[in-house]
């Protein structure tokens, strides 16, 4: 089942990631995933109506963008490639990928559009390993 979400104004479509991938994407993100549980946990609370809240997008968004200047070039981009191989554009009720050959084929794809895909093939595809470190915390904070 793929997920389908709007991005700048352009109708996507995400397939998850295949196990191997979401094995390796999960390893790359690892130590970066505890600044993004803010963003993940604002996702999973507010979902679609986030998009309305600028101020909130901007707060939910500053993990990431703090994260991805701390991780290693070569692994920002094993994640964006990965990432973006799994989605395509609605273009006149075609889907049309929109990374080919280690290239954007859309020029107004930019930084902010490439992360938001990213983090949504990311939630999509590891949300429920993430939703799982949520509720564990969760617990043990209950528990403290």
């Amino acid at each position: 089942m793929s997920l389908e979400f709007e991005v700048a104004g352009q109708r996507y479509r995400a397939e998850k990631l295949d196990a191997f991938k979401q094995l390796h994407v999960s390893r790359k993100i690892a130590p970066i995933v505890p600044k993004l549980l803010p963003m993940f946990l604002k996702f999973a609370e507010q979902g679609d109506s986030m998009k309305a809240d600028l101020a909130g997008m901007a707060e939910a968004f500053e993990p990431l963008a703090q994260a991805l200047a701390d991780m290693p070039d070569a692994d920002c981009e094993y994640v964006f490639n990965a990432c973006l191989a799994v989605v395509a554009r609605n273009q006149g009720g075609n889907w049309a990928s929109v990374w080919s050959g280690g290239s954007l084929m859309f020029d107004d794809i930019d930084i902010g559009a490439m992360v938001q895909i990213a983090s949504k093939v990311i939630w999509d595809s590891l949300g429920p390993f993430i939703q799982g470190l949520l509720a564990n915390k969760a617990r043990g904070q209950a528990a403290a």
